[in-house]
């Protein structure tokens, strides 16, 4: 049940929320889409006496620069579906927003901004922004300081944050190769077990894959190795690799870390088979 003390907070600027956040640090929570953060305080796993709503911050723009797209914290999935510069600029993101766990409501609510913040290692969206190079861009009481989404994400449902810092935007650099994309869920709403982003850099024949959802945080995976002569991949080394790079697998309802990891092979290997045979994007 939601306690009935709470007290509500729209700031009109970033200024004045860092400085409610501040000012309440330890018990004031951000409120985004409230698609994850509801449903806590109404199970009381959430109990903190301020909400700092941040719609009135104008925080859903997403805006092209060279080299970069900036995607306002508040941007939610169908935002990022619907976007032209993210379709054109970073394909990945549009992808992984179309398939969002959770069906419409989530798409059309939750947020990009949301979802790193709540950092629940079965999410989507940390491999991802790991893998696309992200930068996440906070605002405090010092004003805004960058943050790469490697060193973003510290443990399940541990950040960066500081007290009286919240996520403005995020600064995705432009995709410069193609990328592939798979996920493995128990039903078409549950969290995924294990997800795998792979990407190629075509400036140094290399690939890579960040696997997300098999550990606390995500796990970026150097492929060049197991490259081949004809630009094809070992697929018979993948399991082994991954294996050993996932040495702390993530527990929880849905699975245990011994059966994310065993798996975390096989959804690893869809991704490159889809990085080298899918459609480039």
């Amino acid at each position: 049940m939601i306690r009935t003390d709470l007290r509500y907070h729209r700031p009109g600027t970033p200024r004045e929320a860092g400085a409610l956040l501040a000012g309440h640090a330890g018990d004031a929570v951000v409120l985004g889409g409230g698609t994850v953060l509801l449903p806590m305080m109404g199970r009381a796993e959430i109990t903190a006496r301020h909400v700092v709503d941040l719609r009135g911050l104008g925080l859903d723009a997403i805006t092209e620069h060279a080299g970069h797209v900036e995607i306002g914290a508040m941007a939610t999935y169908r935002h990022l579906y619907t976007s032209p510069v993210l379709a054109r600029r970073v394909p990945l993101l549009s992808r992984m927003a179309v398939g969002i766990t959770g069906g419409e409501q989530i798409r059309n609510l939750g947020t990009i901004g949301g979802s790193a913040c709540f950092a629940n290692p079965s999410s989507e969206v940390p491999a991802v922004l790991v893998a696309l190079g992200a930068t996440l861009r906070l605002h405090g009481p010092a004003g805004y300081r960058d943050v790469a989404a490697a060193g973003f994400f510290g443990g399940a449902f541990a950040t960066d944050l500081a007290d009286g810092e919240f996520l403005a935007s995020l600064l995705v650099p432009h995709q410069q190769g193609r990328t592939g994309y798979h996920k493995l869920k128990l039903c078409e709403g549950s969290w995924p077990i294990v997800t795998a982003v792979a990407t190629a850099d075509p400036e140094r024949d290399g690939a890579a894959v960040t696997v997300g959802a098999a550990q606390a945080v995500p796990a970026r995976i150097e492929l060049t190795a197991l490259l081949s002569g004809d630009g094809g991949l070992d697929l018979g080394s993948v399991d082994a690799l991954v294996r050993r790079q996932i040495d702390d697998p993530w527990s929880d309802v849905l699975a245990d870390g011994t059966y994310r990891r065993e798996v975390a092979g096989a959804v690893v290997r869809r991704a490159v088979t889809d990085l080298f045979e899918g459609p480039n994007r």
